[in-house]
């Protein structure tokens, strides 16, 4: 009786080993599939593309200035942090039209390796961002000096820059006409995902044609992601940005206005980054009002700036919507060489808590104070146009809109129908 019962054991370990087998090898498949697919895709692209190359031919580049026109001119992404960036600089990145390079002032590209290009994907960290055919960074590989950083990056790209747009900023601009000459040499279209430009997006309209999109996100929903991050997982990175920003950047006469309108600009400036660095987590534990304000003020300029000077808005949680889709078609139709599909994005329009009233009141009178100080961009230089304020809650304007909007666009009484996805940087 021992044997035989022993023997039922040995069976059913040996099935159960034998399922468990079957099952890897089942996600194995289904990984290689899924592989195949993206690759099969990634050539009927391909051969799209070079058809409309060999209809439409580019004209080589053949020095190093880059060549603008309502085709092949760049494609500028300005969003704030936590606003989907990612999620849609992957889109373009996904055709093979365009070169996407992936946040051109994160300050990693000022020492960054080949190993560290390698090394740095959307699950070498707890991104929450789309699955990546290719690391971050893989478009600046062949921009890399020896020694390591991309070749034309300066320290003040990331935050001391953060606030200029009434200079010339010539190392600047040399650096990103150099990416968007690498780009054409290759026969392909710039494209740029940036998270540290919506503060800056008056000098990128003055000095950098293309077409310039401004990617929103409601000011709860970037407040929410941050915080909850340095709740859930004890990340201090986005909470301290708009801290760090305050710290280190240079400011025009109008945006230093602004802050000390809100009680900002006093914050102490410092040079070096790793002692800003300290200083804004040392800020952000001891007094989490002051980075809550911070962080409103620094993203509010951040969403009015580039709502003012873009070709395009698009609020990322309108993009969960059949209406909001069909709006941003409409308003991209002619400007890029394929239909790119949104369906996949799900991110929710947020709905206040207890507990959130602060922020708010913190996120509604930047939104007014900015709506009031920035220039009039079709206006005399450097005059701010006085207006009058907005109120708390804003009209909602279009859901993917030109320049120049009437009123700053609100998202809390977007279309419903987002389910949560996602949230990407």
């Amino acid at each position: 009786m021992g044997m035989k019962w022993l023997s039922r054991i040995r069976r059913r370990v040996a099935l159960a080993l034998r399922l468990a087998d079957l099952h890897v090898r089942s996600r194995r498949m289904k990984y290689k599939l899924g592989l195949l697919g993206r690759r099969q895709l990634a050539l009927t692209q391909e051969i799209a593309w070079l058809e409309t190359r060999r209809r439409n031919p580019m004209t080589p580049a053949t020095t190093g200035r880059p060549v603008h026109d309502a085709r092949t001119g760049p494609i500028w992404i300005h969003a704030p942090w936590r606003a989907g960036s990612t999620y849609v600089w992957n889109k373009f990145r996904s055709c093979p039209q365009y070169l996407a390079f992936y946040e051109p002032f994160h300050e990693a590209l000022e020492t960054v390796t080949q190993a560290a290009v390698a090394s740095a994907t959307a699950t070498s960290w707890p991104s929450g961002h789309p699955p990546l055919d290719a690391p971050y960074y893989h478009e600046f590989e062949p921009l890399l000096a020896p020694g390591g950083g991309v070749r034309g990056f300066e320290h003040a790209l990331p935050y001391t820059y953060y606030f200029v747009n009434d200079e010339p900023l010539p190392q600047q601009q040399a650096y990103l006409n150099s990416l968007v000459a690498h780009a054409h040499a290759a026969g392909r279209r710039a494209v740029f995902g940036f998270c540290r430009s919506t503060g800056r997006v008056a000098w990128f309209r003055r000095h950098m044609p293309g077409v310039h999109i401004a990617l929103t996100r409601d000011g709860l929903g970037l407040w929410r992601s941050a915080y909850g991050r340095s709740q859930t997982l004890g990340d201090l990175y986005f909470v301290t940005r708009p801290l760090i920003i305050l710290l280190t950047s240079r400011r025009d006469p109008w945006i230093a206005d602004y802050l000390a309108t809100l009680d900002l600009d006093p914050v102490p400036r410092l040079s070096d980054a790793g002692a800003a660095q300290r200083e804004a987590e040392r800020l952000a534990i001891r007094d989490p009002d002051l980075a809550m304000r911070a962080f409103a003020a620094v993203f509010a300029l951040g969403t009015a700036l580039s709502q003012r000077h873009a070709d395009i808005v698009m609020p990322i949680e309108a993009l969960s919507t059949e209406v909001g889709r069909r709006s941003l078609t409409a308003s991209l139709a002619g400007r890029f060489d394929v239909a790119l599909d949104w369906s996949d994005c799900t991110v929710p329009v947020c709905t206040a808590r207890a507990g959130e009233e602060s922020f708010l009141d913190y996120w509604h009178a930047a939104l007014r104070h900015a709506e009031a100080c920035i220039p009039d961009p079709h206006g005399p230089a450097h005059k701010p146009e006085r207006r009058n304020p907005m109120p708390a809650h804003p009209v909602p304007g279009p859901i993917c809109s030109p320049a120049n909007p009437p009123r700053l666009i609100s998202l809390k009484h977007a279309p419903k129908g987002g389910q949560a996805l996602s949230e990407g940087g």
